[in-house]
């Protein structure tokens, strides 16, 4: 299993892993020993240390976001192929038991954690008297143990796939539609479903539009609170959108629920940025609640955690209509060519 790809993903997991934990052993001296306005030596050295520790946690982010890239490509595009019965990363994740899941998730939770990271060390570098160093430094100590995981995660996965057990993903695939009462066409679930996605689609858009033209409104404590819980809930339904609904007219086969397949080549690999889309709306929304958040807190940081808010809300409304655009663009154009919807 050590494909050129799979040796890539270790590389660049390696160096993050090098890069997070020489940024928290600076972190937790400055947990410890930070003296804000004090012009003592040590002091002086700390505030330097600090500053490599920013540099190196920058390039971890970026190591951090390419090495989950690089997995999901891996899972994608190349495990099937030396996988016996896999076709997709349905097979390799069937053939992992359960380790491709854990992997994925785990890199996801450090990814988020190290974004917020990213963005408290982004405001803090606005300021000359670096008033959240301390907040910086602990953000970085919380990520650590996650990189760790993630790392071991995904040599967990490469160790569980086993070249000579025979997985059938297309049978994890239609036994899943038969179970849930999917085949008989579109069910209640499903229509919920697209309601929900469709109205939360629509308020992110008139949220992004406010958070990006009128941040000091839209970016209130309790506006922030409201579109994080929005975002919690459009994401993962919307993601049960495009499985169940919108990917069999990227397939054109009806019941075929695979999100997999949508990275493949045949289809154009607009799994990446259909899922990326969803991604930075996550990503975004919770950068503009926490910098909505910090500006409130610290007035030396307000203005940059402004512009940050406003950066948010442009990013959102582009995710959303990109999103609209490559899910439903295929079934728009189903319904002019036959004059129907697929499934009714």
């Amino acid at each position: 299993m050590l494909h050129p790809l799979v040796l890539a993903v270790a590389a660049v997991d390696l160096c993050a892993l090098a890069l997070v934990v020489a940024a928290a052993v600076i972190s937790l001296r400055v947990v410890t020993g930070w003296s804000p306005g004090e012009a003592s030596r040590a002091q002086l050295l700390l505030e330097r240390s600090s500053e490599v520790a920013s540099v190196l946690g920058r390039l971890a982010w970026w190591l951090a976001l390419v090495g989950g890239l690089l997995l999901v490509a891996a899972t994608a595009g190349v495990l099937p192929a030396l996988v016996p019965g896999a076709m997709c990363g349905t097979g390799v994740v069937e053939a992992s038991d359960g380790a491709a899941t854990r992997a994925l998730v785990t890199r996801g939770l450090a990814l988020l954690v190290l974004s917020a990271w990213h963005l408290l060390d982004r405001l803090d570098r606005s300021a000359p008297e670096a008033p959240l160093r301390p907040a910086v430094a602990r953000t970085m100590l919380l990520a650590t143990p996650l990189v760790v995981l993630a790392l071991r995660d995904t040599w967990a996965l490469v160790a569980a796939l086993d070249p000579y057990q025979v997985v059938s993903c297309c049978a994890v695939v239609y036994d899943a539609a038969a179970s849930d009462g999917s085949a008989v066409g579109l069910d209640g679930i499903s229509l919920g479903s697209l309601a929900i996605s469709a109205a939360g689609g629509l308020l992110l858009l008139v949220a992004g539009l406010l958070l990006w033209r009128r941040p000091a409104v839209a970016g209130s404590a309790a506006a922030g609170r409201g579109l994080l819980l929005l975002a919690l809930v459009w994401v993962p339904v919307t993601a049960l959108v495009l499985v169940r609904l919108a990917a069999p007219y990227h397939y054109e086969v009806l019941h075929h629920h695979c999100p997999w397949c949508l990275f493949l080549a045949e289809h154009g690999m607009v799994g990446y940025p259909l899922f990326a889309a969803l991604l930075l709306v996550a990503l975004e929304v919770g950068a503009a609640a926490l910098a909505g958040s910090m500006g409130r807190g610290c007035a030396a940081v307000a203005p940059a955690a402004t512009a940050r808010v406003r950066q948010a809300g442009l990013r959102v409304v582009v995710a959303v209509l990109l999103f609209a655009v490559l899910a439903g663009g295929p079934a728009v154009l189903w319904r002019l060519r036959y004059g129907v919807w697929m499934g009714w």
